[in-house]
């Protein structure tokens, strides 16, 4: 099999620019860049180019050794890492929490060993409930080093496997093994995100695009319009990702396939002969920032994630300038002095690379170790601050109370006469859950409490990030309809996302509404009369007052560092949900139910956010077990005589 010479390519210098810049502006800005984490994905692909290109012309000369590539492995990756690995953990130290700290120590220990995606997926496997906020983690990004490398563990085997053996068909066996990861990541892309989204074997199939490409499974493009065709397709699908996706997308199944399909025509399309996105790829300053993309995307993440705790959690967008010169500036004097020397066998020996790679690799483990026997080295702060700390990773009662109520329902609350209410929403209805279940005991009733996260309690719209929110609430429906000895239904949400007008909601009757908050007042008017005219009595509770930062986290910094924190007001939340608020003044006229409005509950012009030193959230919008329960007699009033 004919294989791509080696030779240097400016373009995908300037394709590495692309993917670097989308990264790093969806990091400090998601709202202007939603889906800029596709440039780890085109990242991918090129790496699995460049790298089999190398190892498959190795292989054709006889030259190919396992360790003459994980030398070159070392001189790539391990110099600039190591440096911003103990460069991290020291201002670490002065800056984190304990329970942050202690995350990024076992992040460190999993970065030396590239088994840091394992680290992160186990740290977030909770999915939605998870105690890891990865907008605190400084090493966070290093799950992509972690992906890579585990590839390039198993890859160079299976290539020189195929060579001794199933030399012409190379190709198809890389493309079965392609086709096998992408359909694991499709189907469970949906009810296992998280691992999808971190391990390995759902990554695999990206860089195997790029291997694919190496070993010229795709004919070369002889067209001149059809290089141009590609090589435009391929960089509009590219951008398109970035500003279309964001964090709801099932990403990456077959959502991936934009990114990485527009990678992989680009580098085929040049390969083939000139285009016109080729030659702006080739522009010099996006070909420098390509050249320095790899340390760029190691301290990007780590400045905006310390600036931010140094913050007390406040937004960065005033110093979004700042910060991306700042990134930019890291990465050219960590290319040009730490990259660079380590990269020549002349400058620098195999025997010192590897003896020092050893040592440091020894020291950055020993010392998270250490640190996390220490407890993230909790003794730094008061015990005021570490109890603040500690709120935000509670055991949430009732959690395992999720989805409708089918089979055996979950009761909340006391009576001899069972159960005579229904609390239905998503995750927030859980965060009202310990209040509920006493104010039930003091009322002597009974509740089934049905909760699906990210599912709001609205029938006749389609969750765009969760389907089967449809299906669920339907199965509220029909168990109602089954016990007419359910006369209540109190409902509870997360309202001021569903009430957007790029919100995620839209019409299920096959007549989409002009925006989400169009569905969501739809919705919410069709709910409120099905249950009145079932002969359910029907309870809104509104939304309480949420906050853009993890509001414990944002107390102990305050706490820790002096900096304030901002608290909301009565007015503020008001206008944040004025469309949800507007829906229902409009409903008061024309269907009978009762409104409760915790906002005015919550805040009399400043909003409370602790009580007795305890925080009343968990993170910026869940109320704790404290918050709940601090507004119980509330419940215990309205909910007795709805």
């Amino acid at each position: 099999m004919k294989l791509n010479k080696s030779s240097y390519r400016p373009d995908i210098d300037g394709l590495r620019a692309v993917a670097v810049l989308a990264v790093v502006l969806h990091h400090l800005s998601v709202q202007f860049m939603p889906g800029g984490y596709v440039g780890v994905d085109v990242f991918f692909v090129i790496s699995g180019y460049l790298i089999t290109g190398i190892i498959s012309r190795e292989m054709d000369e006889g030259s190919f050794t396992f360790a003459r590539f994980y030398e070159r492995r070392v001189r790539r990756i391990f110099p600039a890492l190591f440096v911003m690995l103990t460069v991290s953990l020291v201002a670490g130290y002065e800056i984190l929490l304990p329970g942050d700290y202690a995350l990024t120590l076992r992040g460190a220990l999993g970065t030396v060993f590239f088994s840091s995606n394992i680290v992160f997926w186990r740290d977030m496997a909770a999915g939605y409930f998870a105690a890891t906020d990865a907008s605190v983690n400084p090493l966070l990004h290093t799950w992509s080093l972690g992906v890579e490398e585990q590839f390039y563990v198993f890859f160079p085997i299976l290539l020189l496997l195929c060579y001794q053996h199933f030399r012409k068909h190379i190709a198809m066996v890389l493309m079965v093994c392609a086709l096998v990861s992408l359909a694991g990541a499709a189907m469970l892309v949906s009810s296992k995100s998280v691992a999808v989204f971190f391990l390995s074997p759902f990554r695999a199939w990206e860089l195997l695009v790029g291997a694919l490409l190496a070993l010229n499974a795709v004919p070369p493009f002889s067209s001149r319009t059809l290089r141009e065709v590609a090589c435009g397709v391929g960089l509009l699908a590219i951008l398109l990702a970035c500003f279309v996706y964001d964090e709801h997308t099932d990403f990456p199944g077959f959502a991936a396939l934009a990114p990485v399909l527009g990678a992989a025509a680009i580098i085929h399309s040049v390969a083939s002969g000139p285009c016109g996105v080729g030659r702006l790829l080739q522009w010099r300053p996006l070909v420098y920032v390509g050249l320095i993309s790899y340390s760029l995307y190691l301290w990007h993440w780590p400045l905006i994630v310390l600036t931010r705790n140094a913050m007390g959690m406040e937004s960065i967008t005033h110093y979004i300038p700042v910060l991306f010169l700042a990134s930019v500036a890291l990465g050219s004097l960590s290319y040009h002095f730490i990259e660079q020397p380590f990269r020549s066998g002349k400058r620098v020996s195999s025997r010192f690379v590897f003896s020092s790679s050893a040592v440091l690799a020894l020291v950055l483990s020993m010392s998270s170790v250490f640190g996390l026997v220490r407890g993230g080295f909790e003794a730094r702060f008061s015990p005021a601050v570490l109890r603040l700390d500690a709120a935000r990773s509670p055991q949430i009662p009732f959690v395992d109370c999720r989805n409708p109520p089918v089979g055996v329902p979950c009761i909340l609350g006391k009576s001899d006469r069972g159960p005579s209410i229904l609390l239905w929403g998503d995750s927030h209805m859980l965060a009202w859950a310990p209040a509920m279940n006493e104010s039930l005991i003091n009322q002597n009733k009974q509740a089934v409490l049905a909760y699906s996260s990210s599912c709001p309690p609205l029938l006749g719209v389609d969750q765009t990030y969760k389907a089967i929110c449809r299906m669920q609430n339907l199965e509220v429906s029909n168990y109602l309809l089954a016990h007419p000895e359910i006369q209540t239904v109190v409902m509870a949400a997360y309202w001021s996302e569903y009430f957007r007008k790029d919100g995620p909601l839209i019409a299920s009757n096959g007549k989409p509404s002009t925006n989400g908050v169009e569905a969501a007042s739809k919705a919410l008017v069709l709910t409120l009369q099905w249950l009145h005219d079932n002969g359910k009595n029907g309870v809104l509770i509104g939304p309480v007052p949420v906050y853009d930062k993890n509001v414990p986290l944002a107390l102990a910094l305050e706490q820790a560092t002096g900096h304030q924190f901002r608290h909301s007001t009565m007015n503020f939340q008001r206008q944040k949900n004025a469309p949800f608020f507007t829906a229902v003044d409009s409903l008061k006229r024309g269907v009978n139910f009762l409104f409760l409005d915790p906002i005015q509950w919550m805040c009399a012009d400043e909003c409370v956010v602790m009580k007795n030193g305890v925080p009343l959230y968990r993170d910026g919008h869940h109320l704790s077990v404290a918050g709940s329960m601090a507004w119980v007699g509330h419940l215990s009033l309205n909910i007795a005589n709805p």
